[in-house]
């Protein structure tokens, strides 16, 4: 293949559409997830929202486990929140980055950052990829967007403020 065709073919790739897992345990916060995921442009059959750790950790390594590298599953962010009723979210977070270090993980938590900061850092999650309860949902939701930028840039963009690096 050209180098042409090939930049073709990534470009292609980079502009399809991300499939998001959402791990929440609430049924009314399940349904503001839905809410936003559609206002911001996402369809149902990209987004998918379960309830509890173990089930986010059966669809994940669904594929690992099958062996099967073409799964319609396979989700490109995880949004997590921290308190789960099977499982703590930092305990799945965990496995996955084990597995999958490249999985990209956003924490939703009501813990404060001095708590959970080295926590976080052993996982392998950005600072920027934890969300302090109660946030902005179209926060999220634009960097889920544009994928590479920041909650800090997407905060700065919002409110009309210079991000600095």
């Amino acid at each position: 293949m050209s180098n042409l065709n090939q930049a073709i073919e990534n470009q292609k790739e980079e502009e399809k559409t991300k499939k998001i897992l959402i791990v929440e345990p609430e049924p009314d916060i399940q349904i503001l997830y839905s809410l936003f995921a559609k206002q911001y442009g996402l369809s149902i059959s990209d987004v998918k929202v379960v309830q509890n750790g173990n089930k986010c950790l059966e669809i994940v390594f669904s594929d690992i486990n099958n062996n099967n590298n073409n799964n319609n599953d396979d989700y490109d962010i995880i949004i997590l929140d921290t308190h789960l009723h099977d499982i703590s979210g930092f305990e799945v977070a965990k496995q996955i980055h084990d597995r999958l270090p490249h999985k990209r993980i956003i924490l939703t938590t009501t813990h404060s950052l001095n708590n959970i900061s080295n926590m976080i850092e052993s996982i392998g999650i950005k600072s920027e990829d934890v969300f302090f309860k109660p946030f902005n949902f179209s926060e999220l939701f634009s960097i889920l967007k544009e994928p590479e930028i920041s909650y800090n840039q997407a905060y700065c963009e919002l409110s009309g403020q210079t991000y600095i690096e």
